[in-house]
């Protein structure tokens, strides 16, 4: 599995999770640095994208990595903890709605 943001599974560092080449430090799990740039790279991609735009990438996204079975509600609360000091409150309310109606 590539390093990628979309690939909740690939962030899931506490259960092990590896990831396929790329990592900075070696041990094949993710450094705060890969997530960064990551991050800042999703960030780019999606900048110009609506709210809906944005909620309906996120729906697609989570469907399609259920169906690979690299989805399930601790790694969506993972992922939230992971961006949730970078919310304001009302983005952290919005996104704990999107996780909540997921699981």
């Amino acid at each position: 599995m590539g390093k990628n943001i979309r690939n909740f599974k690939g962030y899931n560092n506490q259960s092990g999770s590896k990831c396929n080449g790329g990592c900075n430090n070696g041990n094949g799990k993710f450094t705060q640095k890969d997530v960064e740039e990551d991050v800042k790279s999703q960030f780019n991609k999606y900048s110009g994208y609506s709210e809906n735009q944005l909620i309906d990438e996120f729906y697609k996204e989570v469907y399609k990595q259920k169906q690979l079975g690299n989805l399930s509600p601790a790694m969506l609360q993972n992922f939230y903890n992971m961006m949730a000091p970078n919310m304001s409150p009302q983005q952290k309310q919005k996104m704990k709605a999107l996780i909540d109606s997921i699981k």
